[in-house]
């Protein structure tokens, strides 16, 4: 029997190279190469569309989903992604015996107190349980066993021992030595634990190479937080591709075809699409589905796949996303209401139902309701130990013709928050002060005074206009959490910051999304009426928290990426921030009210 996850957890939390606690151990997840899913379904059958995100930020690559077992129609017992044990070192702590040992599969011998076992499934599962909490790693994304006989400093050469003396216990590490059996050579595990290691190179989800590394690896233990941190790319369904027409034509054998054909009639799209259903390219379900919209919607939606994407980098990417948002709070989106049946579109704005509240200095905030949402996430890689600097690790698949991320589609809701326009500003942020916006604008002005090294975090992150919105958005999101119905880990965020000449506007959408075409139940729109009562608890409490003084007293300064911010105020949920809870001052919000 496998451990149970959901696609988007593999996305969100696990993925390749990640360690997962299962009813027989712990198991480091393959990667899709190594997975089996294929074995199941085609990359036609698992691909999830989303052209604006594939042809920028994924250079060319496709996304493809997990199956569950639900939509393969075999038992929920039934392991449908491969995994391999890991670690391979097991700890007998049973009376007396306290040995550290890597189970003999053929010799059915594992713990040698245990003696030898009725079967040899009997003593890999045993030793499964008993599996060593402690593995290696480096910050280039490496992981293997720690190699415990080569720690010991043995007084006889070679000395090969069968087992090691795990001897001491308590709190500390420092309390445990590791003592070989044959030559009496032993070491100290918190010793061990605290020393640059060598890295054997190895990435377990890959296979069992070890070619070796220069990096420093160090032990630690393999439920530690830092292990492994996936990269994520999300992104936000947003016109003019936000109907489901646009992602069946956008489907990557389809996309080919409208690329290198001249399409003038549904008639004439049809025909060259059976062609690849007779092929067994793309589904027959697909061909149905297109059939059933008219020539003229088809005609326009192919204009809109044809249309270029110029983006060229992450904040080109956001920004699309924010006009797309700013234009639906202006005007509603979409404009006309859809007349093609069971197609709702993917990204809707009533604006009838946009609110404007005022903020404890009389600025105005646009709280707009975003009552469809589609969201796609895709997971790039990970990091090991630095999540900052550390090298990506690619959790990409190569099919021999294109590259491929696994990633999951999410539908929900979501409410959007930006400065009303005005005369005066437009819809530009105001003008701020005080000496905590002045130490994050010289961060952003020159970086390298505040030692933030390129690529550390993007350039237009540092800039104070968006640390406020990007502060505001988590005090936002623990507000939320009270009325909403959802947990603030729900409550998902995304900071928008946009130069325009002179001008610098930013917002916020907080949304909450689920798989599956109906998404969720209003729990965050319905607030929209109201949300004056979500901005007072925002604002009311701002200028305290539980850790003051020592909290309120933390200033933005070099080698730091927060100011004044804490557990208490200021952080939530990883799988609510975008940025990792960085880049957050409250001292700059209380100071430049709205």
């Amino acid at each position: 029997m496998g451990q149970s996850i959901r696609p988007s957890q593999y996305i969100t939390t696990y993925g390749p190279g990640a360690i997962l606690e299962g009813p027989n151990g712990p198991r480091v997840i393959n990667n899709i190469a190594q997975s089996g899913i294929l074995n199941y379904k085609s990359l036609d059958q698992l691909e999830i569309v989303d052209q604006r995100l594939s042809e920028s930020l994924l250079q060319g690559a496709g996304i493809i989903r997990l199956p569950t077992n639900a939509e393969l129609q075999v038992a929920e017992s039934r392991a449908i992604y491969e995994t391999k044990h890991f670690p391979e070192w097991s700890l007998c702590i049973k009376k007396n015996h306290n040995k550290l040992y890597r189970y003999n599969i053929s010799r059915q011998i594992g713990c040698p107190d245990c003696g030898r076992f009725h079967n040899s499934y009997e003593g890999w599962q045993k030793s499964r349980r008993e599996a060593i909490r402690f593995v290696v790693a480096c910050p280039k994304g490496h992981l293997d066993d720690v190699n415990w006989g080569g720690l010991v400093k043995h007084k006889k050469k070679p000395c090969y021992p069968d087992f090691l003396i795990w001897k001491g216990g308590g709190g500390a590490l420092k309390n445990v030595t590791i003592v070989c059996p044959d030559c009496d050579g032993e070491f100290n595990l918190g010793t061990a634990y605290a020393t640059e290691l060598d890295c054997t190179g190895r990435y377990p989800e890959m296979g069992n190479d070890r070619p070796g590394c220069d990096e420093p690896a160090r032990m630690m233990q393999r439920g530690a937080s830092n292990l492994r941190v996936g990269e994520i790319i999300s992104s936000l369904t947003i016109p003019n591709r936000d109907t489901r027409l646009h992602q069946l034509l956008a489907h990557s054998s389809i996309i080919n075809l409208i690329y290198t054909s001249e399409i003038s009639s549904k008639e004439e799209l049809l025909t060259k699409i059976k062609a690849l259903v007779d092929r067994r390219r793309v589904q027959q379900n697909i061909y149905d589905e297109i059939s059933r919209y008219d020539n003229s919607a088809i005609i326009n939606a192919i204009a809109d796949v044809c249309e270029p994407i110029d983006i060229q980098n992450e904040l080109d990417y956001r920004v699309a996303e924010f006009n797309a948002l700013q234009i639906a709070a202006t005007r509603g989106a979409p404009l006309q209401v859809s007349s093609t049946p069971g197609s709702p579109p993917q990204f809707e704005v009533v604006r009838q139902d946009i609110k404007i509240f005022a903020g404890p200095n009389g600025r105005k905030l646009r709280i707009t309701p975003v009552s469809r949402l589609r969201v796609v996430m895709v997971q790039t890689g990970y990091r090991r130990l630095d999540l900052v600097n550390g090298d990506i690790v690619s959790t990409v698949y190569h099919d021999g013709i294109k590259d491929w991320y696994p990633g999951v589609e999410t539908f929900g809701e979501g409410i959007f928050i930006d400065l009303a326009p005005t005369e005066e500003i437009g819809t530009g942020h105001f003008a701020m002060s005080g000496k905590d916006y002045e130490n994050w604008l010289i961060a952003f002005k020159d970086p390298e005074q505040y030692g933030v090294k390129s690529g550390v975090v993007d350039p237009e992150q540092l800039h104070p206009v968006f640390v406020w919105w990007h502060t505001l958005a988590h005090r936002l999101i623990s507000s939320l959490s009270v009325d909403s119905g959802y947990s603030s880990a729900s409550i998902r965020e995304r900071v928008f910051i946009k130069f325009e000449d002179d001008r610098i506007s930013g917002g916020v959408l907080l949304y909450t999304t689920q798989p599956g075409g109906d998404g969720t139940l209003g729990g965050l729109i319905g607030l929209v009426p109201e949300f004056n009562r979500v901005l007072n608890r925002v604002f009311r409490n701002v200028h305290t928290c539980s850790n003051d003084p020592l909290c309120g007293e933390e200033k933005f300064a070099p080698n730091k990426l927060n100011g004044a911010a804490c557990y208490v105020c200021q952080f939530v949920s990883e799988t609510s921030c975008e940025h990792r809870n960085m880049l957050l001052d409250r001292n700059l919000l209380m100071e430049n009210l709205p």
